[in-house]
């Protein structure tokens, strides 16, 4: 009886374990019929971000809406390869949910994410729209940037951002006008990032600016679309022609790339041209 007992245990303990296995960093909140369309958002966001795409989108596609781990109150998860342990798990996510072709939406880190997931699985996700993320974030203001010349400057932004600076903090909280244009939208924008995790924020973008996968996009197979935004940095000089030609500079080994940069939208375009975005969207994934 008692070794009956003990198997038992044993048996519970590995399907125990089995579950947590499975249980990814991240939040899913799923919504919606139809097609896989999974939706990534950027650093610090809330999944809340895509509320207005999932109504736009969820009577035709089944919307499963990720928020990242330490980011806006989801739990944060140590770890010194955040961006490919997030996309390794998403690819485990949709094995283990037998999703099929889904399409992908990412936002800035998340389009970043989007891209890599095309690339370390080119048969797994169909369509992906890449919505002001790009594949070398660190090549921006000098495109003859590498991993290594940025490392430097990467490195010390990752450690003054592993602990609270209030002054800092009062500081990039003022500028974000540059993110968006509604007040409510920039307030939900910084509630997010109060409620995230400094450490996994600062590794987060040390490994953003040190990850180039310019070269490596040429794998991909699924269709891209790439929508850019510039009005939120106009007043530094920045013109919408010199947006579309770092995107396509960035976007080169893809020539397939769709890229379309939005008149007056800043970083995040799903808040202030939410209907242009969507007309973009909209007129892609009808394509056969």
């Amino acid at each position: 009886m008692k070794a009956k007992i003990t198997s038992i245990l044993v048996l519970l303990l590995i399907l125990v374990i089995q579950v947590q296995a499975k249980t990814p960093s991240f939040n899913v909140v799923k919504t919606g019929k139809g097609p896989a369309m999974i939706l990534i958002p950027g650093l610090n966001s809330a999944g809340e971000v895509w509320d207005e795409t999932v109504a736009h989108y969820q009577k035709n596609y089944t919307c499963y809406v990720l928020t990242l781990p330490g980011f806006a109150g989801q739990p944060a998860v140590k770890t010194d390869h955040f961006l490919n342990s997030v996309r390794d798990e998403i690819i485990a996510y949709v094995q283990e949910n037998k999703l099929k072709k889904p399409v992908l939406v990412g936002h800035s880190l998340g389009g970043y994410l989007v891209l890599a997931l095309s690339v370390k699985a080119p048969d797994m996700f169909g369509k992906v729209v890449c919505v002001d993320g790009l594949p070398f974030i660190g090549a921006v203001r000098n495109p003859n940037a590498t991993v290594e010349s940025i490392k430097p400057m990467a490195d010390q932004m990752r450690k003054s951002m592993a602990t609270p600076n209030p002054q800092m903090q009062k500081q990039q909280e003022a500028n974000m006008g540059s993110m968006a244009a509604d007040s409510a939208h920039i307030k939900k924008i910084i509630d997010w990032g109060r409620k995230s995790d400094y450490a996994t924020t600062g590794q987060a973008m040390y490994e953003m600016y040190t990850s180039d996968l310019r070269k490596d996009i040429a794998s991909i197979k699924s269709p891209v679309l790439v929508l850019g935004a510039w009005y939120g940095f106009k007043e530094y000089g920045i013109t919408k022609e010199m947006t579309t030609n770092t995107f396509k500079a960035q976007f080169a080994n893809l020539p397939n790339a769709e890229i379309k940069v939005a008149d007056t939208a800043r970083h995040f375009i799903m808040f202030d041209e939410p209907t242009w975005m969507f007309a973009q969207m909209d007129a892609f994934l009808k394509k056969n």
